[in-house]
């Protein structure tokens, strides 16, 4: 049946809501709701505890003022919301409310720390019975360490200048944070309900340095770019190649190069102001190693810093409380030098039980799932965090994508202006993932290689319409994601898989996997060698494993077509281009209705057929 327990508290007002279920020949059909004025004294509170409805951004005026700020005044403090607002947004559900504490704003002389402007927060907070959660920003040191010798700021190739960010390679930037960290649990004990773990990039998430929270910080001379030309940094890489290698000329024989030692070893010279990294730029399979090599340590080095950070903080507060911000997807696949790989986050965080929130969650399907496979794979709980200035449109497919991802928890800086979708929607909110055979492969090597997988991320948006999907990176494809749970894996961009990837895959087929080649059949491996299964079609049953070719992207809507013939029948397919993306989670369906127009859909649980209208927009759930 129709699921009507919306849990809003518009609901006890019949004049703004009318529910009307209809049945006349089988047919269901849901009206939406109308209106719903949030700010109504007199309904009753709605309750996000089940979701950690969280929202934030308090003291940033205080961090600009400060004297690490982009606009330093002195004896500035920023006033706490008022009573009357906390109050009405614990009234419509808020649970918690983030407070930016920054080391240096604190901390503004050795030893003299200055807690009175989030003491002030957190007063007003608790007061209001909300939760008080520190969004800590470690990596900007105060002024009286920037330049001194008891620290190295990152500092980048390009220009072999530094940030006003701590190194994450230098080990002494774990015992400042220590330092920030105790102290913190010392004044505020158990007041604090929740407090990240920070690492770096502009705001204290899993990125190296980019200007964007210039706005709020000093940051001096930053840009993006490849941020790792202090010694420590040269230093880190040298040690990961020895690792990797054993020896000197193995890693001269993968590299094309004649080093005498490891300790030759730098960042690829090629970085350069303007560089941007390609696979026209790598004219051999040495050329292509190299690059591989570097770009997987540089990324894997923020990876091994958030763990760090992470240990730190659990020292002085309970697992239950400590969570971390890995950052976002871009609302796809994030550029490759800000170096936010996202399934190396959730696997990296699985061991700690620890709750991640990326950002950037937009209902970017593709993007979503990048990061939201892994997180299901590797058992991390999942709390999102929507990009600002979403409208009501896109802030309801945000949800929706959120709830087919398994999401549990949620945030969003707007509360205001989301309250009412927030009510409508947060019970979908239940850790489960849509149930799906359908996998789509990202394209991680060519990604690493400076490829463009844009065409991967919008045959994947055009693809939701018929069909519910995971994404496999192919960090899970190693470490075995690809199982008998998924019946068919389609590679819409194939130039460049390492080896060991292509015989997991191949291996899948020959159990009885489908694997689906979307335009170009000409994959390699990073040698350059062709792959032989993608170069054979073969028309065999499901049961057998099957290689298919459809034809590439740029004839219209021909292989969507013909994608939807081959994967009729498995779980997770709804079939049909009417834009609605459908997810079923065992009984239950979710419908969201991407066009501008009113549709009618019909939907089938196996036993019956039902049928309803969903408005421009907006999630229906079938039970």
């Amino acid at each position: 049946m129709l699921n009507t327990n919306v849990k809003d508290p518009c609901l006890k007002f019949p004049f703004v809501l009318l529910i009307c279920l209809l049945y006349s020949c089988g047919t269901l059909i849901l009206i939406q709701r109308a209106s719903c004025s949030s700010d109504s004294k007199n309904q009753p509170a709605f309750d996000g505890q089940r979701w950690h409805l969280s929202t934030g951004n308090l003291s940033v005026s205080f961090i600009q003022a400060s004297p690490i700020g982009a606009i330093p005044k002195p004896d500035f403090l920023e006033p706490p919301p008022s009573d009357a607002t906390l109050a009405q947004m614990k009234q419509q559900g808020l649970v918690a409310y983030e407070d930016y504490v920054t080391w240096g704003a604190v901390e503004r002389e050795p030893g003299h720390w200055d807690w009175t402007q989030h003491d002030r927060i957190c007063d007003a907070i608790k007061k209001a019975g909300l939760q008080y959660v520190v969004y800590n920003w470690v990596h900007f040191p105060p002024t009286w360490l920037r330049h001194s010798p008891n620290a190295t700021l990152m500092r980048c190739v390009e220009h072999n200048q530094t940030t006003n960010y701590l190194s994450i390679f230098d080990p002494r930037t774990l015992v400042y944070y220590d330092h920030f960290y105790h102290e913190l649990a010392r004044h505020f004990g158990n007041r604090i309900d929740g407090v990240y773990a920070c690492i770096c990039g502009p705001y204290g998430e899993g990125n190296y340095p980019l200007d964007a929270s210039g706005w709020v910080v000093n940051l001096d001379h930053c840009h993006e770019g490849y941020w790792c030309a202090d010694p420590y940094a040269v230093a880190s890489l040298q040690r990961a190649m020895l690792q990797h290698y054993g020896n000197i000329n193995a890693l001269n024989a993968a590299w094309g190069m004649n080093l005498r030692s490891f300790n030759e070893i730098t960042p690829p010279q090629e970085i350069k102001p303007g560089f941007k990294p390609s696979p026209a730029l790598w004219n051999t399979a040495q050329e292509r190693r190299h690059w591989l090599d570097f770009i997987t340590w540089y990324h894997q080095a923020m990876v091994d810093f958030a763990a760090r950070s992470i240990e730190v903080v659990l020292k002085y507060f309970p697992r239950d409380k400590v969570r971390t911000k890995p950052g976002g997807n871009a609302g796809g696949v994030n550029p490759l030098a800000w170096g936010t790989y996202c399934p190396a986050y959730a696997k990296m965080a699985a061991p700690y039980g620890i709750v991640l929130q990326p950002a950037d969650c937009q209902g970017a399907y593709f993007g979503d799932k990048w990061l939201a496979t892994a997180y299901k794979f590797y058992g991390v709980r999942l709390s999102t965090e929507p990009a600002g200035n979403l409208d009501a449109a896109t802030f309801n497919r945000r949800m929706f994508s959120d709830a087919s991802c398994g999401a549990q928890q949620m945030f969003t800086y707007e509360w205001d202006k989301h309250v009412a979708a927030i009510h409508q929607y947060a019970h979908l909110f239940t850790g489960h993932a849509g149930d799906t055979q359908v996998a789509v492969l990202c394209p991680t090597t060519l990604y690493r290689l400076g490829g463009d997988v844009g065409p991967t991320i919008r045959a994947a948006t055009q693809l939701r319409d018929l069909t519910d999907y995971d994404v496999l990176d192919e960090l899970l494809i190693h470490d075995g994601a690809l199982t008998n749970r998924y019946k068919a894996l389609i590679i819409f961009q194939g130039d460049w898989i390492e080896q060991d990837i292509l015989d997991r895959i191949e291996q899948w087929v020959r159990r009885g996997g489908h694997l689906v080649v979307v335009g170009s059949t000409n994959i390699k491996n990073v040698e350059g060698q062709q792959w032989p299964l993608a170069m054979n079609s073969q028309t065999t049953s499901w049961r057998k494993g099957q290689v298919m070719h459809i034809p590439p992207l740029e004839e219209q809507q021909h292989w969507l077509q013909t994608l939807a013939s081959a994967l009729q029948g498995l779980q997770g397919m709804d079939g049909k281009m009417d834009g609605i993306w459908t997810t079923r989670r065992g009984h239950e369906t979710l419908l969201f209705n991407t066009t501008k127009q009113e549709q009618k859909v019909s939907v089938s649980d196996g036993h019956r057929q039902s049928k309803v209208t969903v408005a421009p927009h907006t999630i229906a759930q079938l039970k």
